[in-house]
């Protein structure tokens, strides 16, 4: 029975490997729940028809040529883009909403890559706890929903990674399965973003952390060729999938390293806050995207992947005379450790342009996750062994794993509360550092995006509801909204119409984001905010406003509650 008993426990990880399965089970719920919460992002139109001209092309016959001169979307892989056009027909769901969903999905596929990558390297709980810090981290659950392109790449970026650290543990004669599935994600990460080159020097580093752990000699270089030579295979699959879903990059062999090149040196007319001070995005700070890192993320986050990084050394030390598996393991986090600092090194040490945040680095939060679960792990390893030694020197049972547990579990619980608070708009998630989302506005890109904006709509459409009760006079209205015609029309009743020219509006629509709230004056009817944050305001143009003027009727006057996941 016992015997039994242990086999059962090996299978199923003790708690860690069920509970992570629950937890992906909730977050599918959830997903499934609130998808059409969340609105249309400002890129997600032309991303849209980018992905419908390419799949024209093909239906052309390769003749309609004009997704490669659209705006500089030619730049990008049309992956998602394409998938989420072909799906929108079978699906009873409006086109960007299927969007949502789709990345939605794709963003659990993430987490759940990061469990596994995690178990593989540091046990069952480690996985639980790299996946948890991923799950609960705003900027990656809040992007989950409009972040199409960058979420989708940093899932494939991952999973590339995952594939690796299989392959470094099956040289030097990697399977063919594995080479395949490689080059097949590869292709895939190139068919949405160019950064995905960043793979190959991945490899690379991959051969050359196995020769390291394994004793550098003769036999040892023979065999990393040998191995390398089996890894070529997945080049054509990878350049065929990347032909597919980003044919302009194949129109001419240079095409991607000049792709590569324009990301690294944008020069749009594009604003970024830091702490409290504006800049273009040409102008930033080399501090930026480690500032941003800093702020933007979960404290237990940092923490643990602070502390991941430190324990690694010693792991490695360990892991490299504990046999092959331990030498897998070794190549592993030494992989890990690449993937989540090189990025951030990269844009330091080359000043690279930069705006909106973290976004388009949410790859790196990944394997971020993982070293904060190896760290977390290794923490409560400590608190097990610290307890062991005092129960058996003193004869109590007093056990500091468990108490760390569970203010572990409560430090979770706390960011799952704030996601929740924020909810829809989880992606404006700062951390204590800056005093959380209401020390960030006006002095960090917050609601870049304007996600509020549908919560505005809905607040203006309340708003008019009363007046018109009390009137008894019913009309249209003109609007004028600081953000793209698209996320309104899709949301606005037929008595609010878009007007181009502000000062013939109504009521002014605007996000706090770049003080836009300040370009137009007028009484202010309704708010959105999150955690003490204004993240939106709706202003009534027809009247000036009233200096000291309160908030007319919205919350308080029609009964506007903040919607939550349930």
């Amino acid at each position: 029975m016992r015997g039994a008993t242990s086999v059962l426990r090996r299978l199923i990880g003790e708690p860690w490997n069920p509970a992570a399965a629950l937890g992906m089970l909730v977050l599918l719920v959830l997903v499934a729940v609130t998808f059409r919460h969340y609105g249309i992002s400002n890129d997600e139109e032309v991303q849209h028809v980018y992905g419908a001209k390419l799949i024209d092309w093909y239906r052309s016959g390769f003749s309609d040529d004009s997704a490669f001169t659209y705006k500089n979307l030619y730049l990008y892989g049309g992956l998602f883009d394409m998938t989420a056009v072909a799906l929108a027909p079978l699906l009873p769901f409006d086109p960007y909403e299927t969007r949502h969903l789709l990345c939605a999905l794709i963003g659990l596929a993430g987490i759940a890559v990061v469990w596994g990558v995690g178990r593989r390297l540091a046990g069952p709980r480690a996985g639980f706890l790299a996946g948890a810090l991923l799950a609960l981290c705003g900027p990656w659950y809040g992007g989950l929903f409009n972040h199409t392109k960058d979420v989708p790449f940093a899932v494939l970026m991952m999973a590339a990674v995952a594939l690796l650290v299989r392959l470094a543990g099956q040289m030097p004669r990697p399977r063919w399965g594995t080479v395949l599935g490689f080059g097949a994600v590869v292709g895939l990460a190139l068919g949405i973003r160019v950064g995905a080159l960043l793979l190959a020097g991945y490899t690379v580093a991959t051969l050359a952390g196995w020769v390291l752990v394994q004793g550098v000699s003769t036999t040892r270089l023979r065999e990393a060729g040998r191995g390398a030579l089996r890894l070529l295979p997945a080049l054509p699959v990878a350049y065929g999938l990347m032909a597919v879903f980003w044919p302009w990059a194949v129109l001419e062999p240079l095409n991607p390293l000049r792709a590569l090149a324009d990301f690294s040196h944008f020069h749009y007319p594009i604003r970024t806050m830091l702490g409290g001070t504006e800049y273009w995005m040409y102008e930033v700070p080399r501090s930026y995207l480690v500032w941003y890192l800093a702020v933007k993320l979960p404290l237990v986050m940092l923490a643990g992947a602070v502390l991941g990084l430190l324990v690694l050394p010693t792991a490695i030390c360990r892991d490299r005379l504990s046999g092959e598996e331990g030498r897998t393991r070794v190549v592993g986090c030494g992989l890990i450790a690449l993937a989540a600092l090189f990025p951030i090194v990269w844009f330091t040490v080359t000043h690279a342009p930069g705006y909106t945040a973290i976004r388009h680095f949410l790859f790196v939060l990944p394997p971020l996750a993982v070293l904060g679960g190896i760290g977390l792990d290794r923490l409560l390893g400590w608190a097990g062994a610290w307890s062991l030694g005092v129960s058996q020197r003193s004869g109590r049972g007093l056990s500091a794993a468990v108490l760390g547990s569970l203010a572990l579990a409560l430090v979770l619980g706390r960011e799952a509360v704030v996601l929740e608070s924020l909810h829809p708009d989880e992606y404006v998630y700062f951390n204590e550092l800056v005093g959380g989302v209401a020390g960030a506005v006006r002095k960090y890109d917050v609601d870049y995006w304007a996600n509020s904006l549908p919560e505005a709509v809905e607040d203006l459409s309340e708003v008019i509801a009363v007046e018109e009760a009390r009137t008894h006079r019913h009309r249209s209205y003109s609007v004028a909204v600081c953000a793209e015609p698209l996320a309104f029309e899709k949301l606005a009743p037929p008595n609010l119409h878009w007007v181009t020219d502000w000062t013939r509006a109504d009521f002014f629509i605007a996000p706090t984001q770049e003080d836009c709230d300040a370009l137009m004056t007028g009484p202010t009817v309704a708010e959105v905010e999150r955690d003490g944050a204004l993240l939106a305001v709706v202003k009534d143009l027809r009247k000036p406003a009233v200096p000291g003027e309160s908030v007319e009727m919205a919350r308080l006057r029609t009964g506007r509650q903040q919607r939550h996941w349930w």
